[in-house]
């Protein structure tokens, strides 16, 4: 008999525990425009510094504002991101969300919810329902610690070699991709020793013109020569592109340098606009925050 009231006991606690859980974690919910006010305020405050991660953010803040995602004003959220944001020596670093958890002294409970949030904004928040789709998800996995090494190896940041890529190639799906593995529309430039294709390609808002394009045997050694071009060239360096830590610097540099000549109907430039909704939309930052941590 007492062993199965144990049992009961046991069974009821379990349960108690499984309902628990389920219910806070059906209790936490996050909107779009709240996601969108969270993405456009951490950005803000990473640029000139160190690109932080908005769903810590936003899982910190929410402690910090007893669960209320709706009431959390922009200088509370700007106030949490940069506790993210550490400085050693003259160089920018990035806090993970244990280090941020402490500093800010949260009590066990605190601690514990902290990581709920982060549970749910890291596994069931997406901020663009694009990013289910399996074309979507399978490219950027596809070149992801390519894009990684291209950091690593040149400085330029994951998140704007994957967008690059997304937008010169249509998501690996143009000619030059598929023919030629020329992820980038790198063109044929007085260094290249290696084999070109001819194709046509248009200039400014709707100029076609004919030019010659590099072509590699892999798409990995498109990636790596993508690094490699930026680093060669120095109006990129000129312009700000490698001493610049966050996608939206990078991507205004790259506008400036003339790595594209995409302009709208009015002739107003829009590379850089474009580069940053993809970021924006399919969380590529997310990935510069990630290495930022790796490096620290």
């Amino acid at each position: 008999m007492k062993v199965i009231k144990a049992a009961l006991i046991l069974f009821l606690a379990c349960f108690v525990i499984l309902v628990w859980n389920l219910w806070s974690s059906h209790s936490i919910s996050i909107t779009k425009d709240q996601m969108k006010t969270f993405i456009s305020v951490v950005d803000e405050v990473s640029v000139g510094k160190i690109q932080v991660n908005w769903k810590d953010v936003a899982a910190v803040s929410a402690v910090r504002n007893d669960g209320d995602f709706e009431s959390i004003s922009d200088d509370k959220i700007k106030e949490t991101a940069n506790v993210f944001i550490g400085k050693q020596g003259n160089q920018f670093t990035l806090r993970t969300i244990d280090e941020v958890i402490n500093q800010l002294d949260f009590d066990a409970e605190q601690m514990k919810s902290v990581k709920q949030y982060s549970e749910y904004l890291n596994d069931e928040v997406v901020y663009s329902h694009k990013l289910n789709e399996n074309l979507n998800k399978n490219f950027i996995a596809s070149i992801k610690d390519a894009a990684i090494d291209n950091f690593l190896n040149y400085g330029v940041l994951p998140s704007i070699t994957i967008s690059q890529a997304i937008l010169e190639s249509d998501w690996g799906r143009s000619q030059l991709a598929v023919d030629y593995n020329n992820l980038f529309g790198i063109k044929d430039h007085r260094k290249w020793q290696g084999e070109t294709a001819s194709l046509k390609t248009t200039e400014f808002y709707d100029k076609q013109i004919q030019a010659n394009f590099r072509a590699y045997d892999s798409i990995s050694q498109s990636v790596k020569d993508h690094g490699l071009f930026l680093s060669e060239n120095p109006r990129y360096t000129k312009n700000g592109l490698f001493s610049s830590k966050t996608y939206i610097e990078q991507a205004k540099a790259l506008e400036n340098a003339g790595y594209s000549t995409a302009e709208d109907e009015q002739g107003n430039k829009m590379y850089s606009r474009l580069l940053i909704q993809l970021i924006q939309q399919y969380e590529l930052q997310l990935i510069d925050s990630a290495v930022y941590q790796q490096q620290a």
